[in-house]
């Protein structure tokens, strides 16, 4: 669910026979679950799923969706904690390919046909624009002893109507008011209703011809959800090769695969977007042409995709090749970001070369692509305008679905923020006890270098200094589970006991037939945590390189619970088959993870024994969660919301480095260890700027 992040139909698709809507009819068949549901599938996959139910039980019937990788990493289990889903990786970016030899011409005695350009666009009504957090709303940290007078933090104002236009974006050279599209929908509906009175509605169900030409539209849909499946599962089986056995051939088979499907999924959204959808009427029917009509960066034309892919790849070579001198020893000057740099913001506590590695580092990987940087902010405006979106910004947010998700989710960080600042001052308070007052004050933001981590984003590796019962072990049931005998396939088997006695559905021996479980002798693998759905309805896989420790035990639940959500939803349509939205697989997994990793659960097990002083091993623990989950949100939150105000022009380029500090400090409490100029560009220092990759899922 893998380029921009809103390739998130990338892995979704639908091919077109013929714009003519003549298209055999093919006979509905009913599932075993007992659906009806619009679409067929071939004999072959309802036979292999009947042969499921009959072996291991139905699933139960949900909305959701999503598909099988680990992405990328800059930060190993920090950002990918558990391991993706494949569709997270395809939602990365767009691919140059040569333009499809397709002739779509609409008929146009149809209701259906329509011209392509005079579809709605996404937009959410007004944009948002900003303030001075000390005029009038204060902002999340207003109140906060660390608070800088004169910092400017652009909160949202949700009673301000200014309507956005690329006229007024200061980040957007090239344009020329070219914000032509307009909402036809009602301001109260959202994008998937439709506007048409009920009078209407019921002249045209009435009509014969239009119910003809309905049900060839139903039928076209069917004939391209099987080939859309078709196509996806040959593109997912090349990337499952490649990622199981890394070699140049399967590489050159991985990308020649994805580049078929990338176009593909192109040839159907050019066809999608042709189908007059106000005539539609069908909610269901409405929305799998919308979803299959957004193909993200890859609706661009050629020259710009490829300048799209170009700009991405300069500042990926950038992020990768970034190395630094070591600490007082100049002609050592070969430490990368993994594994040298990690190791010393991790493990060191020498404040000066804490120091030295974090302005070194984002010096040499951040500061060389911040023109590069600008020149994407600029082709932003234009996947938003080939994806029918106001801006860049309401693009970033777009798969959410919501009209106000920016508000959303500062509504959201209203409830934890007074847990955020009570850990944020016990922190600080252990930080200033370990290094001296001279150095954190007691009222300041505290400063990122000495947090653990590179970006300040988990506080887990200073638990040393900050562990609130130093005596008291954390909990590990690793010497349990080698005691008695603990293996990879024996750790699936459990988490598979775990869904299934909450009655969810069994895997089957196939499952560990195709899976990947320990790391292979005789071939590369890519050892990340990954669930792999093959869109077939009936093959699904993880992929993981198990040791036999805590962190996989959990590691394993949280990818047996992608495993679940699709076999879930494998009776829907293809363009169905997804998460409900980008977040919600990783929070499905999440959601178990956090389950199996509590000292109950692993009790029951068998893996712990309680002492009898049981507060402070309870405290422990959820404090060492808390450093890791609770820290972590803000930063993601600023990452992200920075973005957005980048892409709708909400904040000028030209003072986006302080802009992003200014975040920091408003959501965080955090601040730079030295002094930041606009010479810099510390966001570049994380893998998900350079990559385009959304974070705030």
């Amino acid at each position: 669910m893998h380029g921009a992040w809103l390739c998130f139909w990338l892995c979704l698709g639908l091919a077109w026979a013929s714009p003519q809507l003549n298209l055999p009819t093919p006979q509905p068949e009913i599932f075993y679950n007992g659906y009806t549901p619009n679409v067929a599938t071939t004999p072959a996959q309802l036979r292999a799923d009947r042969n499921r139910d009959q072996r291991y039980g139905p699933p139960y019937a949900d909305e959701g969706g999503g598909g099988g990788s680990a992405g990328n990493a800059d930060d190993g289990s920090d950002d990918f904690r558990y391991g993706q889903t494949y569709d997270e990786r395809m939602r990365i970016g767009g691919y140059a390919y040569p333009t499809p030899g397709v002739n779509f011409s609409d008929r146009a005695d149809s209701p259906f046909s329509g011209d392509a350009n005079q579809y709605a666009n996404h937009n959410y009504g007004p944009i948002v624009s900003t303030t001075d957090r000390n005029a009038g709303n204060d902002g999340r940290f207003a109140d906060a002893p660390y608070s800088s007078p004169g910092n400017r933090n652009f909160n949202p104002n949700p009673n301000h109507n200014d309507q956005y236009n690329y006229n007024n974006n200061p980040n957007v050279e090239f344009v020329n008011n070219r914000n032509r599209f307009e909402n036809p929908f009602l301001s109260n509906q959202d994008r998937f209703n439709l506007n048409q009175g009920y009078q209407e509605r019921q002249r045209y169900q009435q009509d014969r011809r239009y119910q003809q030409e309905l049900e060839k539209l139903r039928n076209l849909l069917v004939e391209t959800d099987q080939k859309g499946s078709l196509e996806c599962t040959a593109n997912v089986a090349a990337q499952w090769n490649f990622e199981t056995n890394v070699n140049d051939f399967t590489q050159t088979e991985a990308l020649n695969a994805q580049q078929r499907y990338v176009e593909f999924q192109r040839i159907t959204a050019e066809q999608s977007k042709r189908i007059n959808k106000d005539l539609i009427f069908d909610r269901r029917l409405y929305r799998q042409l919308m979803l299959q009509s957004e193909v993200g960066p890859n609706a661009l034309p050629l020259d710009v995709l490829d300048r799209y892919n170009r700009l991405l790849n300069e500042m990926l070579f950038l992020y990768n090749s970034a190395s630094v001198c070591a600490y007082q020893q100049p002609f050592q000057c070969d430490l990368h970001y993994i594994p040298h740099l990690k190791d010393i913001m991790a493990k060191s506590r020498d404040w000066d070369e804490l120091q030295h590695t974090w302005v070194e580092y984002h010096r040499k990987a951040g500061r060389g692509m911040r023109d590069d940087y600008e020149q994407l902010i600029d082709v932003m405006q234009e996947v938003a305008y080939v994806n029918n979106v106001t801006n860049g910004g309401e693009y970033w947010y777009l798969a959410y679905e919501s009209g106000n998700f920016r508000q959303d989710m500062d509504i959201v960080w209203e409830q934890i923020r007074p847990l955020y600042e009570a850990l944020h001052a016990y922190v600080r308070r252990k930080l200033r006890d370990y290094y001296g007052p001279d150095r954190i004050n007691r009222i300041a933001p505290i400063p990122s270098h000495i947090l653990g981590n590179m970006f300040g984003q988990s506080w887990s590796n200073v638990l040393d200094i900050l562990i609130p019962y130093p005596g008291r072990k954390l909990i590990d049931v690793t010497p349990r589970m080698v005691e008695q005998g603990y293996t990879p396939q024996l750790m699936f088997q459990l988490a598979e006991e775990f869904f299934t006695s909450i009655n969810m559905s069994a895997v089957g021996p196939e499952f560990y037939q195709n899976s990947v479980l320990e790391q292979p002798l005789d071939r590369r693998v890519l050892c990340e945590p990954s669930a792999w759905d093959f869109c077939n309805r009936h093959d699904f896989r993880v992929k993981i390189c198990t040791d036999i420790n805590q962190r996989s035990l959990i590691s394993v639940h949280h990818e047996m619970a992608h495993i679940q959500y699709f076999l879930q939803y494998r009776h829907l349509p293809k363009i169905f088959r997804n998460g409900a939205n980008p977040a919600f697989h990783q929070a499905v997994g999440d959601a178990i993870g956090l389950s199996v990793s509590t000292p109950k659960h692993l009790q029951t097990l068998g893996l712990l024994q309680r002492s009898l002083d049981e507060s402070s091993y309870d405290i422990n623990y959820l404090f060492t969660m808390a450093i890791d989950k609770v820290a972590f949100l803000p930063f993601a939150l600023s990452l992200d919301n920075w973005r957005y105000d980048i892409f709708s022009g909400n904040a000028n380029k030209r003072t986006m480095n302080c802009h992003y500090w200014n975040m920091r400090e408003k959501y965080s409490g955090i601040k730079p260890p030295v002094l930041r100029s606009e010479k810099d560009f510390d966001l570049g220092a994380k893998y998900h700027i350079p990559a385009n990759i959304p974070y705030i899922k």
